[in-house]
C-alpha cells in the first residue's frame, strides 16, 4: 500500500503498528455521515485540513445535549441542528479535504488545554534521538495549541506538575519520548528521507498519550522560544551535522 504524506496518510500508516494503534484517536475522512456517525458516539471532534501545517483551518465540533457548538480559532458558533452545523463547516472549508478526530478530553493548565512536541531527529550516526520536549498552552478561548495559533511553548516539567508528581515526572516522560522514538522508526521505513519528526502527544486525564499528529517538516524554533535554549542548541547542530554529513555523501 502507497501511504502519501498527508495526515490521513501518516494516520494509516501508523496504524499498522499494533503498539501505536493503541494511542491513535479514531479518524477518518470528513464526509457528512461520518461527521455524524463519530458525532453520535464522541460528542466532541475535530475537523483538519488533510494537508497544512500551524493549526491554520481547524474547527472543534462538539454536540451538548439538544445544540452543537462549531468553533474555529476564537469564533464560537451555537446551531440547533447538525444540518445547520454542518453547512456552516463545509461552506467555511471551501474545497479543502479535511479530516475528522475523535476530540481527546486534554489535560488543562490555568483552564487552559495543552499538549506536547517531541522533536525526534536522526543523530549524526543516523540513529533516532528525541532532542527536544516541550508544552504549547492554548492560547484563551482558542481550540488549538499550535505555537504559530498562539500557543504558548512552557516546560513540561511545569505543566504536568498538577498532574503527575515531581518523583514520577522522569519516568513518565521517559515514556513519552520512548513513544516518540517508536512512531519515528516505524515511519521512517515508510518515509525513508525524513531527518526529524515533530511528534504531537495529548494527555487524557488518566494520562494516557494520545497521538494528534506528526509532523515531517517540524518547526524547530518553539524550542528557541523557552528561556532555557539548551533544547534548541542541540536541535540546530543536528540539523546543521546532518546537513553537513549529507553534503559530504554526496561528494
Amino acid at each position: 500500500m502507497v501511504y502519501w504524506n498527508n495526515k490521513l496518510g501518516k494516520y494509516r500508516a501508523m496504524l499498522t503498528n499494533e503498539e501505536l494503534a493503541r494511542h491513535l484517536p479514531p479518524t477518518k475522512l470528513a464526509t457528512k455521515v461520518n461527521i455524524h456517525g463519530m458525532l453520535e458516539k464522541y460528542h466532541t471532534l475535530y475537523l483538519k485540513p488533510n494537508h497544512g501545517t500551524g493549526g491554520m483551518g481547524i474547527f472543534k465540533l462538539s454536540q451538548h445535549g439538544n445544540y452543537y457548538r462549531l468553533q474555529n480559532g476564537t469564533r464560537s458558533r451555537t446551531f440547533t441542528t447538525f444540518d445547520g452545523a454542518y453547512a456552516a463547516f463545509a461552506k467555511a472549508k471551501v474545497k479543502k479535504i479535511y479530516l475528522v478526530q475523535k476530540g481527546i478530553p486534554l489535560l488543562h493548565y490555568q483552564k487552559r488545554p495543552f499538549d506536547l512536541r517531541i522533536m525526534v531527529q536522526r543523530s549524526p550516526q543516523r540513529k533516532w534521538e528525541v532532542t527536544g520536549i516541550v508544552g504549547r498552552l492554548a492560547r484563551p478561548h482558542k481550540v488549538v495549541t499550535n505555537y504559530h495559533s498562539g500557543g504558548m511553548p512552557m516546560q513540561v516539567d511545569e505543566l504536568l506538575a498538577p498532574f503527575v508528581p515531581r518523583a514520577k515526572q522522569a519516568p513518565y516522560i521517559n515514556l513519552l519520548n520512548t513513544l516518540g522514538l517508536r512512531i519515528s522508526r516505524h515511519m521512517s521505513g515508510i518515509f525513508p528521507r525524513s531527518l526529524a519528526y515533530g511528534v504531537d502527544i495529548g494527555i487524557d486525564k488518566e494520562l494516557k498519550p494520545w497521538i494528534i499528529e506528526v509532523n515531517t517538516m517540524p518547526d524547530k524554533y518553539i524550542f528557541n522560544a523557552l528561556a532555557d535554549k539548551r533544547m534548541f542548541r542541540k536541535i540546530m547542530r543536528y540539523v546543521e551535522l546532518t546537513k553537513n554529513k549529507g553534503m559530504m555523501e554526496k561528494q
